[in-house]
């Protein structure tokens, strides 16, 4: 506002209506001229025809910067004041008709879409728009950095139709290259998303570290699909209180989620039973991701997994590569027999199988889980552990 009063007192009347047609004349080259110039131009580039208007109705005006450069020619003496203050109307009269300019946007294209001169311009196809019209049942994921490159390689793999937003040509191209639809523009900006049908997606995965753009994309989205499930990242708590409350129902702390794992595979080695170790887990993200924190909840938890050291407990064991074990069905193995100790569990790349049959094979890697006596699991470890 202090901007254009200030630009409005610089004006003198009495100089406007003693140059009404130059003034006239030189708006006109400025509010005409250079969208003309745009569009002869956009004829060297690969541009959309509606983009081609867009930036010719942009540029329909001249700006503040053609004050400095005024007042710097009037200060070298190579413009006089007349000449200075016929800049300054120009301006002035150009930046009030830009809104109108923008509004005749639309009208322009819908008159000029039969015409030959709109098939020379439009030479890239169509623009991203019809991209609702074939796109149903998809996820749609924003950014495309190590995350969301992640996400698309198993969407990819599990052959799930997807769609990646994403700002930066160079991803955009690749992702192309690879078969994945993509939509290229910042997901911050409301018009982007209206062009990802959001209302037909089946969730949105917002990737970007950026919580600022998370926020504005999330609010965008929960406007165009209040029913679509939101899945997105924070950096800090803070963070990921707003964007829960701005509609995204699942919020993910990578530096936690990162802290657990390494959490949950060290209590694992430890010999800590997985159960104990999973609801630990569950309690700590409680604490951090629900509003209520309950904290005595994680540190009852928390004593209980102690406290099932003492007493009965699973006691994990990993099959050794060279094991004598390893390919053998547990009836084969007969451990209970030779050991004493009883199988009741085996993780096998993070699958749990509880009370395994007999005749599930063992195999490389695979963590045993044995209930047993101090000495019953020391000789179960020397076959599950040991070399053949």
């Amino acid at each position: 506002m202090l901007f254009f009063v200030s630009i409005g007192m610089l004006m003198n009347p009495r100089f406007l209506l003693d140059h009404f047609g130059s003034i006239l004349a030189l708006a006109g080259l400025i509010v005409l001229g250079k969208p003309l110039l745009t569009i002869l131009m956009s004829l060297l580039f690969s541009w959309p025809a509606r983009t081609a208007l867009i930036i010719a109705a942009g540029l329909s005006q001249i700006g503040e910067f053609s004050f400095i450069l005024g007042e710097a020619g009037v200060r070298l003496g190579l413009l006089t004041d007349d000449q200075y203050s016929l800049i300054l109307a120009g301006a002035i009269l150009s930046i009030m008709v830009n809104p109108l300019m923008f509004r005749l946007v639309p009208v322009a294209e819908r008159r000029l879409r039969s015409s030959a001169w709109w098939r020379r311009l439009d030479r890239v196809g169509p623009s991203a728009i019809p991209l609702q019209g074939r796109l149903a049942g998809h996820v749609v994921i924003i950014g495309a950095g190590r995350v969301g490159r992640h996400i698309v390689n198993v969407l990819m793999e599990l052959e799930v139709p997807h769609l990646v937003v994403e700002s930066d040509a160079q991803r955009v191209e690749d992702l192309e290259q690879g078969g994945t639809s993509t939509l290229f523009g910042d997901a911050a900006n409301s018009e982007v998303l209206v062009h990802a049908a959001l209302s037909q997606a089946r969730a949105l995965v917002v990737t970007t570290p950026d919580e600022a753009a998370c926020a504005l994309a999330v609010a965008t989205a929960r406007d165009l699909a209040p029913e679509i499930p939101i899945i997105t990242r924070a950096a800090t708590q803070d963070g990921m209180r707003r964007l829960s409350e701005l509609g995204a129902q699942t919020v993910i702390l990578p530096e936690l989620e990162g802290g657990l794992e390494i959490t949950r595979h060290l209590l694992l080695e430890l010999g800590f039973p997985l159960s104990h170790v999973h609801r630990y887990a569950e309690a700590v993200r409680r604490d951090y991701y629900d509003l209520p924190v309950n904290s005595d909840e994680e540190h009852r938890l928390l004593r209980d997994l102690l406290h099932a050291v003492g007493g009965i407990d699973v006691t994990w064991l990993r099959v050794a590569q060279n094991s004598p074990l390893a390919g053998q069905t547990l009836a084969e193995a007969n451990l209970r027999a030779r050991t004493g100790a009883s199988v009741v569990a085996i993780l096998r790349d993070e699958t749990l199988m509880a009370n395994p049959k007999s005749a599930t094979v063992f195999q490389a890697g695979d963590q045993v889980g044995l209930i047993g006596d101090e000495g019953q699991i020391a000789s179960a470890s020397q076959l599950l552990e040991s070399p053949a």
